[in-house]
């Protein structure tokens, strides 16, 4: 049919649902993981009219929908006919073509013909999977009993199966989905691990002697204590910075008083060592698991860590003092990959960690990345499909996995692989080179930072300071509120790592949902609308004074700027104002007066604060936005509520006109405004935030080198241009397809779809 693309939906009639089965043309990524309903886009439209839909040109037809996964602005005319007749509608397929054509009616009885052959391989393939789902489901459940009885062992990990009859041919590929935590791609045989010990294995066990139980316990703590300073020195040789201070942050945990006095409470009221043990375990890994700031979420995993390790000791099993032999270009698959997974396996023999469970910041993640070892995490029911030495593909960038994968897909992954080796030395080349475009525009890229060892990648990737330190995530990990002498090393460590650059630190952004349990805190029923970010800070007013107090004496000597969470009136930041100079008084009388250059400013991320842009900026030095809250509070959308997440839309019209009315407010008043939520490290969104009139991107650092690239190529003049044309529509599809239009006409698409 001389085209360019045919693609196969396939149609489930209980949902009205459309999935992207097979393609020629498209991108290979997106099958089975594009959907629609059959009221959206021109694919839905053939569903609705049980018939054939032709588009001279599908980008202005008035049911043409955007799926940025697919690419498709670039193909104009499209053809598609039903899979099936209208009862027993099986999918669609369609054709399109780069050029307009139009098409007659011999290519419509051409491509229903097609179909008509097309249904009877569909029908049968339906039929099969059912057959080998109901068996595989079968199978599942006596893996599940074997596997059951084997965790009530201590067994050792990752024992190879052999696969079962039914998973000998071509459906033996198995295709995950889960986040991208560490870019790039990896590919090699699995190496399984599995838990030498659970937690989830111990009995509910009393004894009679609970000061021998007790003294079992102090034993295995000690011993846990060792094991992880030994690990500690040998992640720190292979990353200095970024090794020691996590291994340091899970002694911490093991050495925590609240946590030995939980279990010794167990033990006293009659339990074993190991059964009280992984109750209390239990009760705060839950704690963690219940907060929505992801990054504290994860750290449910240190804590299962800390409890796994210990369970070891109590009951003698002994942990490898080397790294475990594993096949060179291995693929380590795990449920939970823990701070002691890693110590257990040697990182140079990785090409990619795929885990079932686990997020982007959990320290193992980071770990990876620091290593540069491509990792997918959530992936689940991953062990139970993988066996030991299976072919595996994890894919970093997209979070997608493939077991046992095609020759074809393996084909063009070793393609792609090559391709972003190239990608990632070219953004190597400019790692020290200005953001500045083509016609002579700077825009300041910084560096989001909430850890120390997060230091190690401001360097790593050439940010020209950070633009926003988050000081919450330290507080986190103290006992109790951190002194103002504890506040001051702190900041004195980051500003002298920074060697001059400039630094701006947020005060204190606790929420209701992230409460250190020294401070007690409340429950709410709505953290995000309640007792939150400087509300806590002025009512905690002494509290907030040690903190001001400490930065101001860290940065006497240093390029130092003070930044505001959630401000939404005047009156807020007067007090701020108020309290701020109290501060400086206090320090100027015993001495130590405080450089008079810091920078006062706050973060632009609720709805009020838009609407009264013109007399906040006017208050302070400064603005920063942070998309992430703005989006929500402006589409009263909770992004982690998977219902409505897709409505969480960085692109919608109120959205870029809040983000105009805020840089148009700054610069009236001669302010610099910068942002520092997740928008300022998307490819996708750079064009608009330079041409709107950004003076500083604040990102996290891996994002840095390829949005340095975008505003390399770029004429601000231009972006100018189309962040002007794009505050003009009134459709997200409009703005999207507009997007890509003028992404795709100054070459900058594959620099984005490289990102992404």
């Amino acid at each position: 049919m001389d085209c360019d693309v045919c693609s196969l939906y396939s149609y489930d009639p209980d949902t009205e649902t459309l999935s992207l089965a097979a393609t020629q043309g498209l991108p290979a990524r997106s099958i089975g993981r594009v959907s629609m309903k059959r009221s959206e886009g021109l694919v839905g439209l053939v569903v609705d009219k049980a018939g054939p839909v032709v588009a001279e040109d599908a980008l202005a037809h008035e049911r043409f929908k955007f799926f940025p996964e697919l690419a498709e602005e670039k193909y104009h005319s499209f053809l598609a006919v039903p899979v099936g007749d209208p009862d027993n509608l099986l999918g669609v397929l369609a054709v399109q073509t780069r050029r307009r054509r139009r098409f007659v009616e011999q290519d419509e009885r051409l491509l229903t013909s097609v179909a008509g052959h097309i249904r009877a391989t569909m029908v049968n393939a339906h039929l099969s999977e059912r057959l080998q789902r109901e068996e595989k489901e079968r199978d599942r459940y006596r893996r599940e009993m074997v596997d059951a009885i084997q965790r009530l062992k201590v067994y050792e990990a990752s024992r190879p199966r052999e696969a079962s009859a039914d998973e000998e041919d071509g459906d033996a590929r198995l295709r995950f989905s889960g986040l991208g935590a560490s870019p790039g791609f990896g590919i090699g045989p699995a190496h399984c691990l599995l838990p030498q010990v659970g937690l989830d294995d111990v009995p509910l066990r009393t004894v009679s002697d609970p000061i021998a139980e007790q003294q079992r316990f102090d034993v295995a703590m000690r011993a846990s204590v060792e094991e992880v300073e030994n690990a500690r020195e040998r992640m720190r040789k292979l990353v200095p910075e970024v090794g020691g201070a996590i291994y340091e942050a899970l002694r911490m945990i093991i050495e925590d008083k609240s946590l030995s006095t939980r279990v010794a409470e167990e033990i006293g009221a009659g339990l074993a060592a190991e059964s009280a043990l992984a109750a209390v375990i239990k009760e705060y890994a839950e704690r963690f698991e219940r907060m929505s700031d992801p990054y504290l979420k994860e750290r449910a995993v240190d804590v299962r860590d800390v409890g796994q390790r210990i369970l070891r000791h109590l009951l003698g099993v002994e942990q490898e003092d080397e790294p475990r032999q594993i096949t060179e270009d291995a693929v380590l698959v795990a449920s939970e990959l823990t701070l002691t997974d890693f110590s257990t396996v040697d990182p140079s023999k990785l090409r990619a960690i795929v885990t079932e469970s686990g997020g982007t910041t959990s320290h193992a993640a980071i770990l990876a990345k620091s290593l540069e070892i491509p990792t997918v995490v959530g992936c689940e029911g991953l062990l139970a499909r993988c066996c030991e030495g299976d072919d595996v593909i994890a894919d970093g960038n997209t979070g997608t996995v493939y077991v046992r994968p095609s020759q074809d897909v393996l084909a063009e992954y070793v393609r792609l692989k090559d391709e972003y080796v190239n990608f990632q030395r070219e953004l190597e080349d400019i790692r020290d080179l200005p953001a500045e475009t083509l016609d002579g525009h700077r825009v300041g890229l910084m560096a989001n930072v909430g850890l120390l060892g997060e230091l190690d990648f401001v360097d790593r990737y050439g940010a020209e300071g950070i633009g926003l330190y988050r000081t919450e995530l330290s507080f986190l990990s103290y006992r109790d509120f951190p002194s103002e002498e504890e506040q001051l090393s702190l900041y004195r460590k980051i500003i002298k790592r920074m060697d001059g650059r400039p630094i701006t630190i947020r005060t204190l952004d606790l929420g209701a949902d992230k409460y250190p349990a020294y401070m007690g805190g409340h429950k709410e029923q709505n953290p995000f609308l309640g007792w939150r970010s400087i509300r806590v800070s002025l009512e905690l007013e002494s509290l907030f004074k040690e903190q001001l107090r400490a930065i101001l004496c860290a940065g006497a000597d240093a390029s130092v700027r003070i930044m505001f969470p959630m401000i939404t009136s005047v009156e807020e930041i007067r007090r701020v104002r108020e309290i701020y100079a109290e501060c400086v008084a206090d320090l100027s009388a015993e001495g130590q007066p405080p450089s008079a250059d810091v920078e006062l400013g706050v973060m632009m991320e609720v709805p009020a604060a838009v609407m009264r842009a013109s007399q906040i900026v006017r208050e302070v030095d400064f603005v920063s936005i942070g998309t992430n809250d703005l989006i929500q509070y402006i589409l009263a959308v909770d992004r982690d509520n998977r219902k409505i997440a897709p409505m969480y839309e960085p692109l919608h019209p109120a959205v870029l006109q809040a983000i105009h009315a805020i840089v148009e407010a700054a610069h009236d008043a001669g302010r610099r405004v910068g942002m520092c939520g997740e928008m300022a490290g998307n490819p996708l969104f750079t064009l608009f935030l330079v041409g709107v009139g950004l003076d500083e991107l604040s990102m996290g650092s891996q994002y840095i080198p390829v949005v340095k690239k975008l505003i390399r190529g770029i004429e601000v003049s231009m972006a100018r241009r189309i962040a002007a044309d794009l505050l003009r529509f009134d459709t997200v599809e409009e703005i999207k397809g507009y997007m890509f239009m003028c992404l795709r006409q100054h070459n900058l698409i594959e620099l984005v779809e490289a990102f992404s």
